[in-house]
């Protein structure tokens, strides 16, 4: 083959070539995008559905339990908390406290929805505190026992779920900034420290500890601590509450790892 007809039949090579390379980089780069899109999905980590068991402490002394339980159903999930006293308080507290949150669970967000807690008494004269989110637009944060309304913000949570709200955001390695505290008084925007010298706990046990995350934050009316379990998807172990104005701490630690559902 002279080197005139090679020069030719390259020349008629030369688009085919083109289109080729162009295939093969327009391929490359859609396998791209879909390994980002992925690894983004993958990224974003829900709660764990779980049963776990706490014991509760005050004036160093166990004064009950409090089971929790976070459920869900695609999306929505309903966390459940229930604080009975043990032992020596029984004798004294004729009541318990049911809590019952609704969240939401989608892509890379916990969303607050209601909250209810009754408090049980053995003579009948039940009390309940109830923050449920109007119907109307934009939605507010109602509380109908007092008549009270306040605007919904974006990372609000109540004192059962603020912690597990915190879990989430560090599953999902969110800032822990712009969060809100609903209470009966009202909200407050809280900011969430790491308290890095913090950095074991120990169980109800006090003899099992666990590597440990600690944060804390501060309210009008309370200054709180959790700690949570990095090799256990964050679950939180401890919760600590001073209250400022009463002078008395209330301490929730676990009292062994959370059972997954």
């Amino acid at each position: 083959m002279t080197a005139s007809t090679m020069r030719i039949i390259n020349r008629l090579l030369q688009p085919l070539t083109r289109q080729r390379t162009a295939l093969s980089t327009t391929l490359s780069f859609g396998l791209l995008l879909s390994v980002a899109s992925f690894t983004t999905q993958a990224a974003a980590r829900n709660l764990p559905e779980f049963n776990a068991m706490f014991a509760v402490h005050a004036f160093n002394i166990k004064l009950g339990t409090s089971e929790q339980q976070l459920s869900c159903e695609n999306s929505d999930c309903t966390l459940v908390a229930t604080a009975k006293p043990s032992g020596f308080a029984s004798l004294f507290v004729k009541e318990y406290t049911e809590e019952r949150v609704a969240l939401q669970q989608h892509n890379e967000s916990l969303a607050w929805q209601s909250y209810q807690k009754i408090i049980h008494r053995k003579d009948g004269n039940d009390k309940t505190v109830t923050f449920e989110l109007s119907d109307g637009q934009p939605s507010e944060v109602l509380y109908p026992e007092k008549q009270r309304r306040w605007p919904l913000q974006g990372k609000l949570y109540d004192m059962a779920s603020i912690a597990y709200a915190l879990q989430f955001a560090r599953l999902n390695n969110q800032p822990l900034s712009d969060f809100y505290l609903q209470d009966t008084h009202g909200q407050e925007a809280i900011t969430l420290t790491p308290m890095p010298d913090l950095k074991e706990v120990a169980l109800a046990d006090f003899e099992t500890s666990y590597p440990a995350e600690a944060y804390g934050f501060a309210t009008s009316k309370a200054k709180v601590k959790v700690w949570l379990l990095p090799e256990y998807s964050f679950f939180p172990a401890k919760i600590e509450v001073y209250n400022t104005e009463a002078d008395k701490t209330i301490i929730l630690v676990l009292e062994e790892l959370p059972e997954l559902l």
